[in-house]
């Protein structure tokens, strides 16, 4: 195993598994813990046990950048606390993962099948798996994420890449796999 990557839950982890790079996945994990305590949790055990670079992927469950940055920061500080030399990356998806399907409106309208108002679209930038469940709801041909999920093509993946999250978590898995690359 290369490395791991811990997020809170079921439907983080089938994300990742399917936007993320094909390439980027050979020998890694992706865990679901159940919750941040469960994150944190989960990320030292691993650190510990297996002593392989971890990144933990979680909500950051506001916009406020301050709010942001202190949850990173007690998450870094306690993962931190039991890494001796190990790669870790913390990464908040801010607000939420699903912010991810409302930086391309036109791939979301024709996900849904409709284009949502611009009110659903404000809603979405501070509650966007609340606004995605109601988009969904009102969707004659859709009623789950995962429905969502399963229906992407290589360039809607593409798009969804772009993420800023995506991104941060794409490059960490690049440096994880340029290092064990060169210890062989």
């Amino acid at each position: 195993m290369i490395a791991y990557i811990v997020c809170e839950g079921i439907f983080d982890v089938h994300l990742l598994k399917l936007v993320l790079p094909e390439e980027l996945l050979n020998n890694v994990e992706i865990v679901s813990a159940g919750g941040l305590s469960a994150v944190k949790s989960l990320a030292r055990s691993l650190i510990v046990r297996r002593q392989v670079p971890v990144a933990i992927v979680v909500d950051a469950d506001s916009v406020a950048p301050e709010v942001v940055q202190e949850r990173l920061k007690n998450i870094e500080e306690l993962v931190e606390s039991v890494s001796v030399n190990t790669p870790i990356k913390v990464i908040a998806a801010v607000p939420q993962t699903e912010i991810i399907f409302f930086q391309d409106i036109g791939l979301l309208s024709r996900l849904l099948g409709y284009e949502p108002s611009q009110e659903m679209l404000t809603s979405a930038a501070f509650q966007p798996c609340k606004t995605l469940k109601k988009l969904l709801s009102q969707s004659h041909n859709k009623d789950s994420f995962s429905q969502v999920i399963n229906e992407l093509t290589n360039e809607d993946l593409e798009i969804l890449r772009q993420a800023p999250f995506i991104q941060e978590l794409i490059h960490f898995l690049q440096s994880v796999q340029e290092k064990a690359t060169v210890n062989i």
